[in-house]
């Protein structure tokens, strides 16, 4: 192993001062070996040239290593390289810098630099002690420390005095009997042996000057103390003659191994002797703990949890299942559930076994407290008892879901009456997302984890029977693959114009020329008034296009249906009937009957179909408006990951108790209650109301709620409008100047700004002012202009013309066309098959690119056809690229085989952007879903950052090994 090789810890210079660099070059040797299953001890030594001859002779360091100076470098024991427990060996000169520190502009390649939060005025010598006491010393077993090296006796005084008055507290929360051991080696020319005398005589002189510092009288008690915050036990020792033979040597080393097994035995014992995964985890964890320069020591426990922490409304689900709870069924039945909600919360598979009791102090007991109804914490300490027995049964089964599900299954009877859709009673933890038969719900996470992923269609769950009340499940729950981006369609409102985006909806089918059904094409579906009608017959009622426009000519005909007054139809009397209809709606507050348009609703979307229960593939959004205050209300099949702020300007309507959740044909109702057309419904009215007649701004910022995508551009937007007129410049400028007496009151200027809320091209215009320019191709707006008078709402008889008119414009432009292959190019995304590897001067990616059509859809097979046929490639940047199907791909996907691509890349650094682009089947090359997509961002959006486990990743994501196979060694 080279120099460059084993670097691990190095100073830097920065615009922000001092950094701290770490390199993972050395980590490179983890390729041979466990990651899970070996558990490595780590010796320190800490030292200048003494301490490099004492590596060659101890077999520690084979060869002399070159420019050690100003580094740390992290080496393995060869001898012990097939072990259980491999030692890893710090070899430790950053005390000692022999040339300038490096200018650092930026973390490249495999060099991540952390600026160091401390005073200017520290020097590197001191930091490097530092580094080594807060950073080293946790993750060793035995810090050896060569007094020849260190300015003899009185300078490792020194040392180990500052170590002790300098950190009033442990530098971590391990166990005390697990800390390190000091040896401190002096170069006496005896015999290796323990020295009784001269440890005895340095402790002596080591309690006085830690007193006279804190200004103390010397007590052995006090250094005891001292030193039993950071160490387990400090020796002196005597080294052999540097020029004795390689026997002389052997006992030192089998004295080194053995103090390291013997403190790696008692952190077995206690819960403490973590994988190499989790070693080098931690460790990553610890270098950035230690450049903030916080006044709190490491917590291993916290820190496993950083990148999966528990959930901050946990208190707010504990007390809403509490709440369904009966008084006396506490200690037999919360208990229980409770205790085993937060063991499967906290051990995911990849979890540590951290004991359970520190556990739940950590993270629970607190929050415990303060839902126990007890005088006394009658109810917290039975969670715990339950959870430290559950938890023990989880590390010794290493099968939680089995060990949860039994748990909540024995109490089939009490779930009978207990439902909620804002608390997943599953996890306790998350708010639930998809719904069973039998009306219990549980959330993403819990529905990977717990169901069972179908052959024939990838991120799609089953789930044969509910965990609560064992009932039969009969539903499939889809969801959005991690890697792919978002898909949004948004329909706006305009009565019997509805037709127009149906009809473009149609034309758009056609271009794309699959068997599939329009709603396999998206993930998110908004809709206002009439378009909310268009948005739930497509996907919450998956009729097909030629149903749901047949449907919405049939609903047109029933809702916009003369009101009968008196038990018949007044005649037609011309301008004398239009005037009696005018006072008889102002009378009845609306032009056409509620029962009406609730019979023709409930006849088209069924009278007990829940909202929330529609099918979760697609998050539907439906927009309505309050009649107190106007304000807007999406009524949803989803709740999202994120809360919403109350100052967000809009927001979900999820009612605490599940019998008032709206269903289908209300929420339909509720958002196309028009005035003066129909009267509001239940204390909601048209979506349009509110501003958002075209929600695509509510659609975009509910994609950060549900998704988690911190502002990531969709793949694509689709907006679907219902006309609009224009008016040239030169006409505007012509009619300002010849306003009319009447038109130029307030109140007809008041009434045309109030028409203009309900204009969506003006909303679609405003967002396209706020597009990058490289974003604009994502998005795409189908509407119609109107030369002539735009239609009534209620004008059932224009349909047809309508119709006709989007099939005309269609055809005089390309952008339905322009939408079919972005849509094409969105069915294909990309997944990691492990965290990348750096080898020499690049991390390897091995990926596949998958689709979103699974085999059990009619068009995958038509699209790995026409794939073929027209050679389409994946472009994996400028210079690389690979056919997107072969004939065995096409023979496989024949069998029922999903469509996989494997590909290979390399990437200087895991910052660089991704961008895979597919050519062939679509007008010119077009970025597949998500991307351009970072690295770094794509391993943690598929859960590969977590080496301690999360619910929701896939079981296949979990414990991939970071190996090389052979043939990828050779990819250049």
């Amino acid at each position: 192993m080279t120099i460059s090789e084993s670097t691990w810890l190095t100073f830097g210079a920065g615009s922000e001062g001092l950094l701290l660099q770490e390199h993972h070059r050395p980590y490179t040797f983890f390729s041979d070996l466990s990651l899970d299953q070996q558990k490595p001890q780590m010796i320190a030594f800490i030292g200048e040239q003494t301490k490099s001859q004492v590596l060659r002779k101890t077999r520690f360091g084979c060869r002399p290593q070159k420019g050690i100076r100003g580094e740390v470098q992290l080496r393995i024991d060869f001898e012990t390289i097939s072990d259980p427990e491999p030692v890893f060996f710090a070899d430790c000169e950053l005390h000692n810098p022999s040339r300038p520190m490096t200018i650092a502009t930026q973390n490249f390649g495999d060099v991540m630099s952390r600026a160091l939060a401390f005073p200017r005025d520290f020097d590197s010598k001191f930091l490097a002690y530092q580094i080594y006491l807060k950073l080293i010393s946790p993750f060793s077993t035995v810090i050896c420390l060569f007094a020849d090296d260190l300015g003899g006796m009185p300078g490792v005084l020194d040392i180990m005095a500052t170590w002790l008055t300098s950190l009033p507290e442990s530098s971590t929360d391990l166990p005390i009997p697990t800390y390190p051991k000091v040896l401190i080696f002096k170069d006496t020319g005896a015999t290796p042996e323990w020295e009784d005398g001269a440890t005895k005589k340095f402790l002596l002189a080591l309690s006085k000057e830690t007193a006279g510092r804190q200004g103390e009288t010397p007590r052995k008690k006090e250094l005891d103390v001292l030193l039993a915050k950071q160490f387990s036990g400090v020796h002196v020792l005597s080294l052999p003659i540097l020029t004795s033979s390689q026997r002389n040597w052997t006992p030192l080393r089998d004295r080194l191994l053995q103090e390291s097994r013997d403190v790696q035995k008692l952190r077995q014992n206690h819960q403490v002797e973590f994988s190499i995964r989790h070693f080098k985890a931690f460790f990553h964890m610890a270098i950035r703990h230690f450049c903030l320069n916080k006044d709190t020591g490491f917590s291993f426990i916290e820190a496993s949890r950083a990148p999966n922490p528990v959930s901050e409304d946990i208190l707010v689900h504990l007390t809403a299942f509490l709440q369904n709870v009966d008084r006396k069924q506490l200690l037999n039945f919360a208990v229980p559930v409770v205790a085993s909600a937060l063991v499967f919360d906290s051990y995911p598979p990849g979890m540590h076994a951290f004991d359970p009791l520190l556990v739940f102090r950590k993270f629970f007991y607190q929050t415990c407290l303060k839902i126990d109804p007890y005088k006394y914490p009658q109810l917290t300490k039975g969670i715990e008892t339950a959870f430290c027995q559950y938890a023990i049964a989880v590390v010794d089964s290493s099968n939680e879901e089995l060990i949860h599900k039994n748990i909540l299954s024995r109490f089939k009877n009490e779930w009978e009456d207990i439902y909620s859709n804002t608390t997943c009673f599953c996890c306790m933890a998350r708010r639930p997302e998809n719904t069973m038969s039998c009306r219990h719900t549980m959330c993403d996470e819990c529905t990977i984890s717990l169901g069972e992923e179908l052959e024939s269609h990838a991120w799609t769950f089953l789930i044969p029977s509910c965990i609560f009340c064992g009932k039969a499940n009969s539903k499939n729950f889809s969801l959005k693959p991690r890697t792919a981006g978002v898909r949004s369609i948004i329909a706006e409102g305009g009565g019997i114009k509805g037709i127009i985006p149906l009809s473009f909806v149609k034309e758009l089918e056609t271009a794309i020329a699959l068997p599939t059904n329009i709603h396999e094409h998206f993930d998110l579906a908004f809709g206002s008034s009439s378009g909310a009608l268009v948005i739930l017959g497509l996907f919450a009622n998956k009729w097909s296009v030629d149903e749901c426009l047949t449907h919405f000519q049939e609903l047109s005909q029933l809702i916009f249906r003369k009101r009968v007054h008196f038990g018949r139809k007044f005649p037609a009397l011309g301008y004398l009937s239009r005037v009696i209809e005018g006072i008889l709606s102002i009378a009845a507050d609306s032009r056409y009957s509620s029962a009406g348009i609730n019979n023709a609703l409930q006849k088209a979307f069924g009278t007990d179909s829940s909202l929330f229960a529609a099918d979760s593939g697609v998050k539907i959004g439906v927009i309505a408006t309050t009649t107190d205050d106007c304000s807007t209300c999406i009524f949803a099949n989803y709740n999202g990951q994120e809360a919403r702020s109350d100052s967000c300007g809009y927001r979900i309507v999820r009612p605490e108790d599940k019998r008032k959740e709206l269903f289908v044909w209300q929420a339909a109702r509720a958002s196309s209650a028009a005035p003066p057309y129909f009267r509001p419904f239940a204390g909601y009215q048209d979506g349009g109301l509110g501003g958002h007649n075209n929600p695509i701004n509510l659609a975009i910022w509910e994609q950060d709620k549900i998704w988690n995508r911190s502002k990531k551009q969709p793949d694509i937007v689709l907006s679907l409008g219902t006309g609009f007129m224009q008016t040239a410049k030169e006409e505007a400028e012509e009619n300002s100047q010849r306003i009319s007496f009447f038109n130029s009151r307030c109140v007809p200027r008041l009434f045309a700004s109030f028409l203009n809320f309900f204009v969506g091209e003006s909303r679609w215009r405003e967002l396209c002012n706020t597009l990058a320019p490289h974003m604009r191709d994502r998005y795409h707006r189908l509407n119609v202009e109107f030369l002539g008078s735009e239609p009534a709402l209620d004008d059932i008889q224009v349909i047809p013309g309508l119709r006709q008119q989007v099939q005309w414009q269609a055809s005089a432009n390309d952008e339905v066309q322009q939408c079919a292959d972005n849509l094409l190019a969105c069915l294909f995304y990309i997944e990691l098959n492990g965290v990348p590897i750096f080898d020499r001067s690049t991390f390897v990616c091995q990926a596949r690119i998958l689709c979103r059509l699974g085999p059990s859809s009619n068009g995958l097979q038509v699209l790995a056809a026409r794939l073929r046929n027209s050679r389409a490639r994946f472009h994996l940047d400028f210079h690389r690229s690979v056919f997107a199907t072969d004939a065995d791909m096409l023979i496989d996907i024949e069998a029922g085989k999903p469509f996989s691509k494997d590909i290979i890349f390399r990437v200087r650094s895991l910052t660089d952007p991704l961008d895979i682009k597919i050519d062939g089947i679509v007008s010119r090359p077009r970025s597949i879903s998500n991307c351009p997509y970072v690295i770094e961002t794509l391993i943690k959006d598929q859960g590969l950052d977590c080496a301690f486990g999360r619910r929701g990743v896939k079981r296949n994501n979990v414990f991939s090994n970071e190996r090389f196979p052979k043939r990828i060694r050779r990819v250049e």
